[in-house]
């Protein structure tokens, strides 16, 4: 055989091997699709729900049932409600006994009602201050215990002294919560009403929403675990800002239970009176369940996720990089 034929034959060989060794042939517009497949798409509500946290609806089912299921925590809540009201009544309050269906809210919109029955009994002015901030003291214990007493009977085990001691230990958590969302409802007092009309009611809901969104975890971290205060402000922070855990959804569906819909169709809540009929405390009394539910709900879904709540703020990709 010559070299020529011999020199042909292996570049046939070298050709062959690399035909089958090279990837087949890949159009851009294909890798464009598959690049953009892989690299996450923007949109913070568009993201799919991550299975690590539980479903809105079995949230809220393990809510009230955990609520339902425990008489310690259905007393407290509804002495609470009694004692509430009498002390109000007591400083000055009359009415509207639509209230009633308020008394138990969650923070930030307990808060906003603190806020509004110091105004209705003091009017502006120091005095006015002083009940918004002793209204506030005394809320912020009244969700520090229950979050203790919820979080009890979720784990399913201890005392209800033992749910009572880890609660008030959680009170400083619970107390800088609400002195937040109140720090946020006052800038909005201020800011909004230059948006005038529309824009400013809705500026209203989206603070409401808001301070919920961020801080209704802390106090149930604070349960859980023993940090200091603002590591555990930090943590219900950046659990919210966990993408897939559906939490903004959660929370506007608590502003809406808990603001226009209970309290819109509460029996004769427009009446002006210092004693409410049996309907009104009957449906104060479900109103307080409801509000328990929804603390006990979103217990279970930090519950679900602490263990995967980073320690570090998560670095997000700007948008450019995300469209490239």
């Amino acid at each position: 055989m010559s070299k020529k034929r011999r020199k042909g034959g292996t570049g046939s060989g070298s050709r062959a091997r690399a035909q089958l060794v090279q990837p087949p042939l890949v159009s851009k517009t294909e890798e464009r699709s598959k690049q953009s497949d892989a690299s996450p798409r923007p949109g913070w509500l568009s993201r799919p729900p991550d299975p690590r946290w539980p479903s809105i609806p079995r949230s809220l089912g393990r809510g009230l049932l955990a609520v339902g299921s425990s008489p310690l925590v259905l007393g407290i809540s509804f002495l609470f409600l009694f004692l509430a009201w009498a002390g109000l009544v007591g400083l000055g309050l009359e009415g509207p006994s639509g209230r009633l269906a308020t008394l138990a809210c969650l923070p930030p919109v307990g808060t906003y009602f603190d806020w509004l029955n110091g105004l209705t009994i003091y009017g502006y002015g120091l005095q006015g201050l002083l009940a918004i901030t002793g209204l506030l003291l005394v809320r912020s214990l009244f969700v520090a215990v229950m979050t203790g007493l919820v979080v009890q009977s979720l784990e399913g085990g201890g005392s209800g002294m033992e749910g009572v001691a880890r609660g008030l230990r959680a009170y400083p958590v619970a107390l800088a919560a609400g002195f937040l969302s109140m720090s946020m409802l006052m800038a909005g007092t201020v800011l909004l009403p230059a948006l005038g009309g529309e824009l400013a009611f809705l500026g209203s809901v989206l603070i409401l929403i808001a301070a919920l969104f961020f801080f209704v975890f802390a106090p149930v971290a604070a349960v859980r675990e023993r940090r200091g205060l603002v590591e555990t402000l930090r943590r219900s922070a950046r659990a919210a800002m966990m993408p897939g855990s559906r939490h903004a959804i959660m929370s506007t569906l608590y502003i809406l239970v808990a603001f226009p819909i209970l309290v819109l169709f509460a029996p004769s809540g427009g009446d002006m009176t210092v004693n409410p009929g049996v309907m009104e405390w009957a449906y104060g009394l479900v109103a307080t369940f409801v509000h328990m539910g929804f603390l006990a709900a979103f217990a279970y879904r930090w519950m679900a996720i602490e263990s995967e709540v980073p320690d570090q703020p998560v670095k997000r990709q700007p948008v450019s990089a995300r469209r490239k």
